[in-house]
């Protein structure tokens, strides 16, 4: 099967540009291990990016070298051109763990992010307003005013999503954002998601280990091979227009054929 990379239009004037970049780690047997070997994408504005690959291969630590939060050993990631070398507002970021404040409400742990913005000059009429705004984007109206230890596991990561996207960041970094709730409720947020990012169009890259959710949620899937020193072995392109019909593209034979190639992609068969 070929399912590879992108048209070559979309070569032209990428928002992110990872270029050349590696990682490494000291190991106390081996000496300095590199755990991510040279690699190069171009992601271009409006994208939804995802990033799978096996446990241990770098892809949550290539995320966050995106975000800034990792120094780069070699190479350089640009956003718009200019080197990221430290966290930005233009970069947000959702993690597989909410880090909500436990004595703010929901609505309070989006304002409070809100008003951490430099330069900022809205009334807390309109912060509240605009938190309510991205509350209710994911569903969380009714529950705005409780406290994390008062909501589930779906609902918190909920509030979380809505804060990242309240900020309304250029890049949206997705770290396995679902990859700690039960499947029932996963597949919930996963529509959540696809909705608002289709509603949003921002650029989105995100690291999951789940196919079936890259497969839904993506415009390119990024395939990571074994490490250490692993590399991208594949960089597909998912052929499902948006908006998405999540049971119109489960019953596509294309899904099913791309989810076997990734699945044995990943597998090693």
């Amino acid at each position: 099967m070929t399912a590879e990379t992108a048209s070559p239009e979309a070569a032209a004037q990428p928002v992110v540009k990872i270029d050349g970049i590696t990682k490494g780690f000291p190991n106390r047997k081996k000496g300095f291990q590199r755990i991510v070997a040279e690699t190069n994408v171009d992601i271009q504005e409006g994208e939804f990016i995802t990033i799978i690959g096996p446990s241990g291969c770098g892809k949550s630590t290539i995320l966050k070298m995106i975000a800034g939060l990792e120094p780069i050993d070699e190479g350089a990631i640009r956003l718009e051109g200019e080197p990221i070398t430290a966290p930005s507002r233009k970069l947000g970021i959702v993690f597989q763990q909410h880090v909500l404040l436990p004595w703010m409400s929901a609505r309070q742990n989006v304002v409070f992010a809100l008003e951490t913005e430099p330069g900022s000059t809205r009334s807390r009429e309109e912060l509240n307003a605009l938190a309510d705004e991205y509350l209710d984007l994911v569903n969380l109206t009714e529950a705005a005013d409780r406290r994390p230890s008062q909501l589930s596991g779906g609902m918190q990561q909920r509030v979380g999503i809505a804060r990242a996207f309240a900020l309304e960041p250029q890049v949206m970094l997705l770290d396995e954002p679902l990859g700690a709730l039960d499947a029932l409720t996963r597949h919930e947020l996963q529509l959540q998601l696809l909705r608002l990012c289709e509603k949003q169009r921002k650029t989105f890259i995100m690291v999951t280990h789940d196919v079936d959710e890259a497969l839904l949620l993506s415009d390119r899937i990024l395939v990571m091979g074994a490490g250490p020193n692993a590399e991208i072995i594949h960089d597909i392109t998912v052929p499902f227009s948006r908006p998405r019909d999540v049971e119109n593209v489960e019953q596509d034979s294309k899904y099913h054929e791309l989810r076997s190639f990734l699945l044995g992609s990943l597998t090693g068969h």
